[in-house]
């Protein structure tokens, strides 16, 4: 078994049913916390998570041949990073409208329906996991410097969410950076469109303000892909007017997930 199938298995399992218990003493602060890093942050993390995922070769061939119109265009890709994000904005609760984050039993739902489809894929959950912690490490990485009690906040809040989700998670920080290092060690690698998926998600990050210059970007990457990203970024990096137009464009008329700054506040049902 590879190294990071078994740790895996060592996480937390998904929740067999939610109780309202289930969120803590502490939920209103951890739902604060990361309702405000999440907003800090902006779209930047999701920019880099994708570029990331693109680059873990197993993992975008896999969607490429079971879901192909994900990302077969330039406007398949955008809906997808559009609609990956609002959910992600509910789910935080740093979206245009306040939700509760997963104290709300629609934010709930929403995150069962998603692991609903990728089960039909036959997606692996391990991958989703995955997925999931790189999404974490570049809000951090975004958001600078945090305190240790926010670092906790934060992990406590996205085990409880993928949990609920139906994916397996950890509250453990040592073991998730150990399984996704080890994934990132056995799947970086080129595959057959990833120049194409690459140029269409930095012209995507033109457009809603997310510099695709090489030290914009490759902070984001992990270890194992910032060399992949390196060698091809001269012919994936759009084109100067490419980059000018996309922003004009993106101010017009690209949708936005964020909204104004607030307070993150639990809902009682």
């Amino acid at each position: 078994m590879s190294d990071y199938l078994a740790m895996h298995r060592e996480m937390e399992r998904p929740y067999e049913r939610f109780e309202r218990s289930l969120l803590g003493a502490d939920f209103g602060a951890e739902l604060e916390t990361v309702s405000r890093l999440w907003f800090a942050c902006g779209y930047r993390p999701g920019i880099g998570a994708y570029l990331n995922f693109f680059l873990l070769r197993d993992f975008i061939v896999l969607h490429d041949t079971k879901h192909p119109p994900r990302f077969r265009s330039f406007r398949n890709m955008a809906d997808s990073f559009y609609q990956t994000d609002l959910f992600i904005r509910e789910v935080t609760d740093s979206g245009l409208q306040p939700t509760g984050g997963i104290s709300s039993a629609k934010v709930r739902a929403v995150l069962q329906g998603i692991m609903k489809r990728h089960q039909r894929l036959a997606i692996p959950e391990w991958m989703m996991t995955h997925f999931g912690f790189s999404l974490l490490e570049n809000v951090e990485k975004q958001c600078g410097a945090l305190t240790a009690e926010e670092k906790q906040r934060h992990l406590s809040y996205m085990n409880k969410t993928y949990r609920i989700m139906g994916v397996a998670f950890s509250a453990d920080r040592a073991l998730l950076e150990r399984f996704a290092r080890s994934v990132e060690e056995a799947h970086a690698a080129l595959s057959p469109q990833v120049e194409k998926h690459a140029r269409n998600i930095l012209l995507l990050g033109e457009m809603i303000g997310v510099s695709s210059a090489y030290d914009s970007i490759a902070p984001m990457l992990v270890e194992k892909t910032r060399p992949l990203f390196r060698e091809m970024y001269p012919r994936v990096r759009p084109s100067l007017p490419r980059r000018l137009g996309a922003r004009l464009i993106g101010k017009a008329l690209m949708k936005q997930a964020v909204g104004a700054a607030r307070r993150a506040v639990p809902v009682e049902e």
